[in-house]
């Protein structure tokens, strides 16, 4: 009897694994698909979807192991969890939300655990080829370790009582303890057997576990309060005297504004930014890390402000980490996507092939002067009257060329989609500058969360109304255009530095970018922005219009659209830009982005 083939091995196993999950979850209709880009370190199914990794080509028995705990995880949730339950009980700060969300896919994975042994099995070789992946193993800190992944595992060895898997022995030992002192007493005592198979109770120990790590502010934002008392202090203000009196006596002093706020209010436009409240804090540093927005003016008329330039920064990417970090993040960063580095390298050998081929040089013949044509001498030997003929070698049209790629590096964007945002944006560097042009690679978020020391200055100077933007921006500098990428392609791994992503105010990120690149002496100039979603600022947005950060973006694309010096392309993972941009294109999952990156690219040297 003949064996069958690989192929039908492949595929027989494929039908297996999609028929389990359907099994597991419930569901005989379920679409499961399978992809060479995913990675065997489990997956959150997301919008009913599974998608799973395909196992590696010879088939050994650790990789089908890989992807069955992989389905596994993904049918568990489908079958245990419920979403409408999820998001009425989930927290809204996103730090705290993350870690709700992997304590909730612990709880999924521990039904399955208790009730068969071989989906046990086949989720404990998952986690531990993620921590192998993550190089959880190798960290020297606890900050180096996301607080979510860390309470997946820790959710999961207290519900289950399996011991710890070899990998994440480390990252356990350095958690446990700051847990333990944090929460007041032992990690395993906020859930008890009884909560497994009860999502309801289990969320509810899972948001007193995460107000005792102090996660979770509330949902009232503190600059929502203050925003609200602006607004009454205001009403009161244009009283009658005797009514304004009576007021202000029932407002706390701490929130009352200054004698010189109706001078703060009238300051107009971007150069009048807090000029006199610089002197109100020891710690500014006047003039650190400014930049020149002298060739844009924000907004119509100048209409977007900025309350202060002083605590912003235009920075390296090697001095937010020292070479041993940077080094372990690019290990770490190869490591995640290396079933997307084979994808992501065929994609861009497509588009070179395709540059090279506008780049081709011809000759021209018959000349009389220029390099001897050696393949006619024949007839000159033949015929000694015929004259020697001459070649020029004839280079086709191909401008000189600069690309910048921007990226998003608000919070948004952590786990999958910056890091394949990072390896795509490293190995279309490097195909671009292989066919002669020059890449700028540049990211943008803010130094800190809910504002930083801008916001405190405001609430030291008075608290003025509409102050502008009201955070500390932080536009990072992975690589420079004249930067060969050999030296620079350990930066991009500062991207998944924990702590680094925060919020996106990108209208200004685009003016720094277009600013560097329009002084550019190459005759094409071409920017290309990266991003998921349309600009967030929690400190500006609270005291500003809900739609200031967005209008100012709107304004700058018209801006730069309308100008000859740069084109201007954009790419959205998993939200719509075309709203905003003329030349863009939307993807739903940042698996897609490669092939995104590489057919804008090469549209946008198509003649035109």
């Amino acid at each position: 009897m003949n064996k069958p083939d690989s192929g039908s091995r492949f595929e027989e196993f494929k039908n297996a694994t999609a028929a389990s999950v359907r099994t597991i979850a419930g569901l005989r209709d379920l679409d499961v698909t399978f992809s060479n880009s995913e990675p065997p370190i489990g997956r959150v199914v997301t919008a009913g979807k599974p998608r799973l990794p395909l196992p590696d080509y010879n088939m050994n028995a650790q990789s089908l192991r890989l992807v069955r705990g992989c389905a596994d995880a993904q049918a568990l949730r489908l079958a245990h969890h419920d979403e409408k339950t999820h998001r009425k009980l989930a927290p809204k700060a996103r730090a705290a939300l993350e870690a709700f969300n992997a304590m909730e896919q612990a709880r999924v994975e521990s039904i399955g655990h208790q009730e068969m042994s071989g989906v046990a099995h086949n989720l404990n070789a998952v986690l531990e080829e993620k921590c192998k992946r993550l190089g959880f193993g190798l960290v020297g800190t606890r900050e180096q370790v996301p607080l979510a992944e860390a309470l997946h595992v820790m959710t999961r060895l207290a519900l289950t009582g399996e011991t710890i898997p070899p990998s994440a022995e480390n990252m356990v030992k350095m958690w446990k303890p700051w847990l333990q002192e944090k929460l007041g007493k032992h990690f395993d005592d906020f859930f008890s057997a009884e909560t497994i198979n009860d999502q309801q109770k289990f969320s509810e120990a899972s948001r007193k576990l995460i107000t005792a790590l102090e996660l979770d502010p509330g949902e009232a934002d503190a600059g929502d309060e203050e925003t609200s008392d602006q607004d009454s202090q205001t009403q009161k203000d244009a009283k009658d005297g005797k009514e304004s009196k009576e007021a202000q006596e029932s407002i706390d002093p701490s929130d009352e504004m200054g004698e010189g706020e109706a001078e703060s209010d009238a300051a107009p436009g971007l150069e009048e930014t807090d000029e006199g409240g610089g002197t109100g804090d020891g710690e500014i540093a006047a003039g650190e890390n400014r930049r020149s927005y002298e060739d844009y003016i924000h907004g119509p008329e100048g209409l977007y402000k900025v309350y202060t330039h002083d605590f912003d920064e235009e920075i390296e990417a090697q001095e937010l980490a020292d070479e041993d970090e940077l080094t372990r993040l690019r290990q770490m960063l190869d490591r995640q996507l290396g079933h997307h580095q084979t994808v992501i390298t065929k994609l861009a050998n497509r588009l070179m092939r395709k540059l090279m081929a506008k780049q081709q040089r011809t000759w021209q013949f018959d000349l009389e002067e220029g390099i001897l044509d050696v393949a006619r001498l024949a007839r000159v030997v033949a015929n000694p009257n015929v004259p020697l003929t001459f070649k020029q070698e004839k280079e086709m049209p191909f401008r000189d060329t600069v690309v910048t790629l921007l990226i998003d590096n608000s919070g948004s964007m952590r786990g999958r989609p910056i890091a394949i945002a990072a390896m795509t944006t490293d190995i279309i560097a490097r195909t671009l500058e292989r066919c002669g042009l020059k890449v700028e690679i540049l990211g943008f978020t803010t130094r800190q969360w809910k504002g930083g020391k801008a916001r405190d200055l405001w609430m030291q100077s008075g608290r003025m109304l509409n102050p502008g933007r009201l955070n500390d921006i932080r536009h990072i500098i992975y690589k420079a255009a004249d930067a060969p990428m050999r030296r620079t392609r350990r930066n991009l791994g500062l991207m998944l530095k924990e702590g680094l992503l925060k919020e996106n105010i990108d209208g200004e990120a685009l003016v720094w970018a277009y600013n560097r690149l329009a002084v550019r002496p190459e005759a094409r100039k071409i920017m290309m922005v990266i991003s998921d979603g349309a600009p967030v600022d929690d400190s500006t947005l609270s005291v500003n219009p809900p739609n200031y950060l967005e209008m100012d973006l709107r304004n700058v694309i018209r801006w730069i659209e309308n100008d000859s010096k740069v084109e201007l392309t954009a790419i959205g993972i998993g939200h719509d830009v075309t709203r905003y941009y003329k030349k863009a294109l939307t993807i739903t999952d940042a698996d897609e982005l490669a092939r995104a990156l590489a057919e804008q690219l090469a549209d946008l040297f198509d003649e035109k």
